[in-house]
């Protein structure tokens, strides 16, 4: 395992290629890797100006962001699909339309995406088969559409300085809003079984003066009208045509009502914290597109960033009491278990002696039997005494033996059962 300071440290003391047969993975690999972990390397020719004596000194690592992993296992997976190309930097002489048009989170995501589960109906959302996918919820029509979107929005907030990147979902108290796909929005539940949608693995969020404001970009749905026309397809019925011919005996069909997208989009910005219930959205309505409304949406969403501090602190706040009442809840529950524990192995304990206690005063009733008949045969003449005293031994036989010690050995007692747990509060 490799961590940021290590990689770093590793990266400018001997070139990639090098480092790279040392952790036994392709140089273009470890290159991602860095990228993942925001680690600078080397630019081409870096290392020919070091032996001139002519390079320039290393950048230092940058901080590394909330939610941004900070450790790399070698055999493991990385965070990002490929190495984002490395922007030139700008200059007086350079135009600033040499910068990249292409996010990283959006390069090659449109073929991640095609590759989906099977769709049920031609209205369903792709379901993709990776997870490590950029926040999108799409139908195949809607899809590029909404890349195209997500795109401008991500180049837009880097522009202001706001990184967009991805995190886990289980990193910290994180959670991912959704707000469904109807024409209004409503929150769903975090987990639900029964639903089907697809979800990314991580969460797409952009740092908005060091905290994380969540983005999420859904195709929106309404109730449509649908058609059965045979062959277990369906159209909308403002699109069916009747077939000619069929006057007298009318086609075999009916409708039924389903969410279908309609290729308008909605923007859900949010507080990914789990205690600060935080969002704002902005929606496409009929010829309003929200390519036109990027610098609203990025001052919306520099405005939730501001909201955050407070908001963050009062859900830390309370995460921190919920923890404490769950530590006092558990401790209750573990004293009360330790009681129940204690009384029942002594329950059990006493059951067992009393048990043996009964069992012995059977023996030694049936071993006072067989003594006082030995006194007795013993009496007898000769001629009747041996064949009772053949039966007096296999009486004995079956009897056992008379001695407690064995009994008394099998004996639990009550800390053998349970070894008692001692808190230094007890309620």
């Amino acid at each position: 395992m490799a961590t940021r300071e290590e990689l770093y440290a590793a990266v400018w003391s001997e070139p990639l290629r090098k480092l790279a047969e040392r952790f036994q993975v392709s140089d273009s690999y470890l290159a991602r890797v860095c990228d993942s972990l925001n680690v600078p390397r080397p630019n081409a020719g870096y290392w020919a100006k070091k032996d001139a004596g002519k390079a320039p000194p290393p950048p230092a690592l940058p901080a590394a962001l909330a939610g941004e992993p900070t450790e790399w296992q070698p055999g493991g997976g990385v965070l990002v699909r490929r190495s984002v190309p490395r922007a030139k930097r700008v200059t007086d002489r350079e135009s600033k339309s040499e910068r990249p048009k292409t996010h990283g989170l959006i390069q090659g995501a449109m073929g991640d995406f095609m590759k989906t589960r099977r769709l049920d109906e031609w209205w369903s959302y792709l379901k993709p088969y990776k997870r490590n996918l950029v926040d999108i919820s799409a139908s195949q029509t809607g899809l590029e559409h909404a890349l195209t979107f997500a795109n401008a929005l991500f180049l837009a907030l880097e522009a202001k300085g706001h990184r967009v990147n991805l995190i886990n979902r289980y990193y910290g108290p994180v959670r991912r809003l959704a707000l469904g796909t109807g024409e209004q929005p409503v929150e769903q539940k975090e987990y639900d079984p029964n639903d089907r949608s697809w979800s990314p693995k991580r969460l797409t969020v952009a740092h908005v003066d060091e905290h994380m404001v969540g983005l999420a970009p859904v195709e929106v749905a309404v109730p449509t009208l649908l058609r059965y026309v045979g062959n277990s397809t369906y159209v909308r019925d403002s699109d069916y045509v009747a077939p000619k011919g069929r006057i007298r005996h009318p086609d075999n069909t009916w409708t039924i009502t389903r969410d279908c997208p309609t290729g308008r989009l909605r923007l859900v910005a949010y507080a990914p914290h789990c205690r600060v219930e935080l969002f704002e959205h902005w929606q496409e309505n009929g010829k309003s597109r929200l390519l036109s409304r990027l610098p609203d949406m990025v001052a919306g969403i520099e405005a939730l960033g501001a909201k955050m501090p407070a908001l963050v602190t009062q859900g830390d706040a309370q995460l921190g009491r919920e923890r404490r009442q769950y530590e006092a809840d558990q401790r209750k529950y573990a004293i009360r278990e330790n009681k129940r524990r204690i009384e029942e192995s002594t329950k059990q304990s006493q059951e067992q002696l009393d048990g043996l206690i009964r069992r012995w005063a059977e023996i030694k009733a049936r071993s006072e039997f067989l003594d006082r008949l030995e006194q007795d045969i013993a009496d007898l003449p000769e001629s009747e005494s041996a064949p009772l005293l053949g039966r007096l031994a296999l009486a004995r036989e079956l009897i056992g033996p008379t001695d407690p010690m064995p009994h008394f050995r099998a004996w639990r007692a009550p800390a053998e059962r349970y070894a008692p747990k001692h808190f230094e509060e007890e309620e």
